[in-house]
């Protein structure tokens, strides 16, 4: 049982890697003294049984053996990296609750178990290491030159449930910064993690992030005007008191000049984000500093920014014109749903000795069922059409690139749901008609056949129009 082969594998290193896990059990309790070093890839029978995520085994050799080898693997990692870095959550935990101490030992990237269960998001395995040693989530990751800290693995991975379990176990480690001096505003931004930097921005305790400058000058300000995510990042950073329009990075640039140099550097221009030259255009001529740029290009970026400002407003008032007669094609959609819900084909029952005195006539009708859902279809898309229409003439004027998407997606939304109506609508028209003209059915056809022809009509003029545009 303790020999081992050319690789230095034992009989329980081949159970545990083939997955026998009674196997595995039975030779661990034939030998219980024997320690089961590792092989020549430095797996342990702990080792392999960690990384394979077989828990039955895993308690057989921790509490059966008297003393098992729990020596650095391969890349120097310990059978509690291996659970965490596969995701072996119940392994991970038995292993930590065995020894402790082994969540402080770092692999050849200097990285220890903590820190791989901030990436990958393993929040219990991360709780109770915290709840153990607070301090743990002040070591660093990485080597003595290049680090980083758990709370920017947790900004890199843009995990904000991990974010808000490292503060509650320590609240002031959100003012850490790594190797370079980066903040975690910094990193979200350079990962494009923008969902996780609308978080943060929603308590004022993060505003003083927002000046803080790396080794580099640059503030999380300077990184976002290089990005080509300025659309998506709330107006709270862009428009923060803290964050500095006139703060210069070490190559003596603010951040409106880096975001002309990567306008300079750009050979497709319509590839620019328009935020970002609309809303630093407000900053003024006096949010940079002279550059040696030759001026003839740099006016040539001006007119041409120029002119897509004057596009960007033709566009706003186009979106708004058609706007105003879709609101007109909406509320009339609205009135003629809402006034055949209450004058439904084929009448009211007006039977006094009636149990269903005042009941509509043909409710047991499939066409009259089919009949009142579309007409409450055709109502509801409409109805939330004209709220649409409301919510664009509030933002009318667009102030920036963001805003104007929002009216843009709005127009959209709104012309989706009034197309949905009228479909709805001549559903409705159909199956009513059908229902009331029950009786004389070659009438019921000819009129449902007749309705139809607008699902044709809409076909064909898709297909003109699908043809111009080609």
């Amino acid at each position: 049982m303790r020999m081992a082969d050319d690789n230095g594998d034992t009989a329980l290193h081949k159970a545990v890697r083939s997955r026998h896990q009674d196997v595995a059990r039975l030779l661990v309790k034939e030998d219980p003294e024997f320690e089961y070093p590792s092989n020549k890839a430095r797996e342990t029978p702990l080792y392999l049984a960690a990384e394979s995520g077989l828990r039955d085994a895993l308690v057989e050799i921790l509490v059966t053996c008297n003393k098992p080898t729990f020596a650095a693997g391969p890349f120097n990692r310990t059978p509690l990296h291996a659970a965490v870095i596969h995701q072996h959550t119940d392994c991970a935990r038995l292993l930590w609750q065995w020894n402790k101490s082994l969540c402080e030992e770092a692999d050849v990237s200097g990285w220890n178990s903590l820190h791989y269960a901030v990436y990958l998001g393993l929040k219990e395995v991360v709780s109770d290491m915290l709840g153990w040693k607070k301090s743990l989530a002040y070591l660093p990751a990485g080597s003595e030159n290049r680090w980083t800290t758990t709370f920017h693995i947790a900004a890199n991975a843009g995990d904000v449930n991990m974010i808000n379990e490292l503060l509650k176990y320590r609240p002031d480690c959100w003012e850490m910064l790594d190797s370079r001096d980066k903040n975690a505003l910094h990193v979200a931004i350079l990962n494009n993690q923008f969902m996780l930097v609308k978080s943060l921005l929603k308590s004022t305790k993060w505003d003083s992030l927002a000046d803080n400058a790396d080794d580099d000058g640059n503030t999380p300000l300077h990184l976002l005007a290089a990005s080509s995510y300025w659309a998506h990042v709330p107006v709270k950073l862009r428009e923060n008191r803290r964050a500095k329009t006139m703060s210069f990075n070490k190559e003596n640039q603010t951040p409106l000049d880096v975001a002309w140099s990567c306008i300079k550097r750009t050979t497709n221009k319509e590839s620019i984000s328009g935020s970002l030259y609309h809303d630093f255009a407000n900053i003024g001529r006096f949010g940079r500093r002279e550059t040696p740029w030759n001026t003839l290009d740099e006016i040539h970026i001006q007119r041409e920014f120029s002119k897509r400002d004057k596009e960007f407003e033709t566009e706003i008032k186009s979106i708004m014109s058609a706007a105003q007669i879709h609101l007109v094609m909406a509320t009339l959609l609205v009135t003629v749903t809402f006034a055949a819900g209450f004058t439904l084909p084929g009448g009211f029952d007006c039977d006094s000795n009636s149990p269903n005195k005042g009941m509509a006539i043909l409710t047991r009708k499939a066409a009259f069922h089919v009949f009142v859902i579309t007409d409450a279809i055709a109502f509801a898309c409409s109805a939330g059409a004209i709220f649409s229409y409301f919510l664009m003439a509030i933002n009318h004027r667009p102030t920036s690139y963001q805003d104007y998407r929002i009216l843009s997606a709005l127009s959209r939304v709104a012309g989706q749901l009034q197309l949905l109506a009228m479909l709805a609508v001549v559903i409705a028209f159909v199956t009513g008609m059908y229902a009331t003209l029950a009786y004389s059915l070659g009438l019921a056809i000819t009129v449902c056949t007749i309705g139809c022809l607008s699902f044709l009509l809409y076909m064909f003029v898709m297909y003109i129009v699908g043809r111009e545009l080609v």
